[in-house]
């Protein structure tokens, strides 16, 4: 489960930045796919988890290879940022002791801002706001797994909507 909620986050943001582009929303600029690969840095975690520290760069590897599958300038961006955050991430969260709720948000923390500076530089040029907004969507969408996690262990989608799980 964890691997099709990491591909279809990437396939998903390349989509949408590759149909909308920059978008400006309450004064926030960012790219359209900000929000969906935020969700992949917290997915990649996962897939670490269930896959081990190196076993998950064999789905990195797919994920990269998916990007090819858009505009020219989208997928080199994306690429270049992807192997700059996913690397970081990836070294952050296997070097991080304690629970994975803390060794996600360490890896987040770093991984984000390079990811965002690196895509937004690549794909659109220097533009600031958008880089700084694409960090802050990341960021907040990057936290909506953390209701995937019980007692500190990845819990199924099922029981995330579990009505017996509701307070």
């Amino acid at each position: 489960m964890s691997v099709f909620f990491y591909l279809g986050s990437i396939v998903l943001a390349n989509i949408l930045v590759h149909s909308f582009g920059l978008l400006t929303i309450l004064g926030l600029t960012f790219p359209a796919g900000a929000i969906a690969i935020g969700l992949t840095f917290s997915a990649r975690d996962f897939v670490q988890q269930r896959y081990g520290k190196f076993g998950c760069w064999g789905w990195m590897l797919i994920a990269s290879v998916i990007t090819f599958a858009f505009n020219q300038q989208l997928a080199l961006a994306s690429v270049s940022a992807f192997f700059i955050a996913e690397f970081s991430d990836w070294i952050i969260y296997t070097r991080t002791s304690g629970g994975i709720q803390k060794r996600l948000l360490y890896s987040n923390l770093v991984s984000i801002p390079l990811d965002s500076v690196v895509f937004v530089l690549l794909a659109f040029g220097p533009v600031w706001p958008a880089m700084i907004g694409q960090t802050v969507i990341k960021m907040l969408s990057s936290l909506l797994v953390l209701p995937l996690f019980k007692n500190g262990r990845i819990r199924s989608v099922n029981s995330v909507f579990s009505a017996a799980d509701l307070p």
